[in-house]
């Protein structure tokens, strides 16, 4: 999301001494922290690919293709367009007896002039009409960052979201590093083929 997939700066502007490692494991760290005002933690994961930016913000655009690699991704569509801002629908897969979430992500594409992209992810929860058997999560923003170094290209993925419905805290805090962990391999494997 992008989610599954990415109001951005309150998640930027907290202490990089309040992360903590979650797990490190095939070159992608993923990083926890308890969120201001939430009792669902934050992630932070990071990885260097090697591919180009252009690469990866393509892979990034293709909303419809999110269920081949991005992390319990059951149905995800593109909506709409509009220059550098897409609209992505995203189903995310939550384990039984916990029915999926699903919302509707705004993605920006925001390029500076040295090679710097940032991919801004806000939820809209009200933008399509709420599909029975699925719960509308209540928020979610974050972003992606793209910057080369080194012939590289280092992802690193901020989120933060509010499932809704009775997802206990503690069961979602437990196994939060699972999905940036899966979604960034999945981003990888992607790239390589």
């Amino acid at each position: 999301m992008l989610i599954s997939a990415f109001g951005f700066l309150s998640i930027v502007s907290h202490a990089q001494q309040s992360w903590e490692i979650d797990r490190n494991k095939d070159g992608i760290i993923v990083y926890t922290k308890e969120e201001e005002g939430s009792a669902f933690k934050a992630f932070k994961a990071v990885m260097t690919i090697h591919a180009s930016t252009d690469e990866i913000v393509e892979v990034l655009k293709n909303a419809d293709d999110y269920t081949k690699w991005y992390g319990y991704t059951n149905t995800s569509a593109l909506l709409r367009r509009e220059g550098d801002t897409q609209y992505n629908y995203v189903e995310t897969i939550f384990p039984w007896p916990y029915s999926n979430r699903d919302m509707v992500y705004r993605m920006s594409v925001k390029a500076s002039a040295q090679g710097v992209v940032k991919i801004l992810l806000k939820g809209i929860p009200d933008y399509v009409p709420e599909k029975q058997g699925i719960v509308r999560m209540k928020k979610a923003e974050g972003y992606i960052l793209l910057q080369l170094i080194d012939g590289k290209t280092e992802v690193t993925y901020v989120f933060h979201s509010e499932p809704g419905d009775n997802i206990p805290p503690w069961l979602a805090n437990n196994s939060i590093g699972e999905l940036p962990f899966q979604t960034l391999s999945g981003l990888r494997k992607l790239l390589k083929e």
